[in-house]
């Protein structure tokens, strides 16, 4: 069964799984909700998420992510696309696999961002 962009539309638990060096669960986990291809979310440290989600062929989802750490109750650094610390926004780029698992879709694949590399695995709850 082919994802549709109607299917995007729901909750979601966000796992993701650092691949660069030993791998450890990133703080980016939790859970958002789309709705029209576009989600908006803060974490449990302050960073805001805001993504767009579009279905660009079979069962192909590009996502695009900007996150925003100028809320944060402390200082907080991200690595920009050259590995350096930056308190400015960045912006993550990803084409997701997605499928139908147990009637779920579920939409996985592989962040790069500089020499970062970051599974995420996106499980539709609703």
């Amino acid at each position: 069964m082919e994802v549709t962009y109607e299917d995007l539309d729901g909750e979601y638990d966000v796992m993701s799984e650092s691949l660069t060096g030993k791998p450890h669960t990133v703080d980016g986990d939790g859970t958002t909700e789309i709705r029209n291809g576009l989600t908006y979310r803060k974490d449990k440290n302050g960073l805001i998420w805001e993504s767009a989600f579009s279905v660009v062929g079979d069962n192909k989802v590009q996502m695009e992510s900007t996150v925003d750490p100028s809320h944060t109750p402390e200082p907080t650094y991200l690595k920009d696309t050259s590995g350096n610390p930056t308190s400015g926004m960045q912006t993550f780029r990803t084409l997701l696999d997605a499928s139908f698992v147990d009637s779920k879709l579920v939409m996985t694949g592989i962040i790069e961002h500089g020499e970062e590399r970051t599974r995420l695995t996106m499980t539709k709850k609703s």
